[in-house]
């Protein structure tokens, strides 16, 4: 599903590879964005990760603002860079699709009540991130199957620089470390949650 140039496409033809949204970033772009010219909107960059779908690669925070300001089609180019199409990219971009499947993000709208503070979104997304390079680029497919295997009922998604700590995490969001063969709830910090999604996720104790 490759094409050249800019293209438009409906925002609701657009998957996601971001589970959280920052509410910085969002009140930057909101301090420049008009619908009214959308002709200085700089296309959004798509990719076709297997799934004959166009994924967002970046500009989650410019496609939400869009769409809270009522433009439904937007444009977009293909992503080719190296970053995305390499190796390394790729297993990393499927993970992030397989986070958004798993917490049914599946449209931009979904984010809304998943829009966390600056230090939240550096604790909850960014060293998600990290995490998921650690792991992804570090153990071989057999290796993250049986690390699976530690924590049943759990999903592997990430482990630290020297792999002597996992990271799992629930249906619900709520994060666990597994390290000296111990599993236990992963503590957080303080960084604020917008309403909504701060009662259920930090319900029982618990991301860009």
């Amino acid at each position: 599903m490759e094409f050249h140039g800019i293209k438009l496409i409906n925002i609701d033809l657009l998957g996601l590879s971001q589970i959280y949204l920052s509410s910085d970033k969002i009140a930057s772009v909101t301090e420049w964005f008009d619908p009214r010219h959308m002709d200085d909107f700089c296309p959004l960059p798509v990719h076709d990760f297997g799934n004959n779908a166009y994924t967002l690669t970046d500009g989650h925070t410019r496609a939400y603002v869009a769409y809270k300001n009522g433009v439904f089609v937007l444009p977009v180019v293909y992503d080719n860079d190296d970053m995305v199409t390499n190796q390394v990219g790729q297993m990393l971009y499927q993970a992030d699709i397989d986070w958004c499947k798993r917490f049914k993000l599946s449209h931009i709208k979904h984010l809304e009540n998943r829009i966390i503070d600056k230090s939240a979104y550096q604790r909850l997304w960014m060293e998600r991130c990290d995490r998921s390079y650690n792991l992804l680029t570090k153990t071989s497919y057999e290796e993250r199957m049986s690390l699976q295997d530690l924590a049943p009922g759990l999903f592997l998604y990430g482990a630290s620089e020297d792999m002597l700590t996992l990271f799992y995490e629930n249906e619900k969001g709520e994060l666990f470390l597994y390290k000296d063969n111990r599993l236990t709830l992963e503590k957080q910090g303080s960084g604020k949650v917008s309403r909504g999604f701060a009662e259920e996720f930090y319900k029982n104790v618990r991301i860009r």
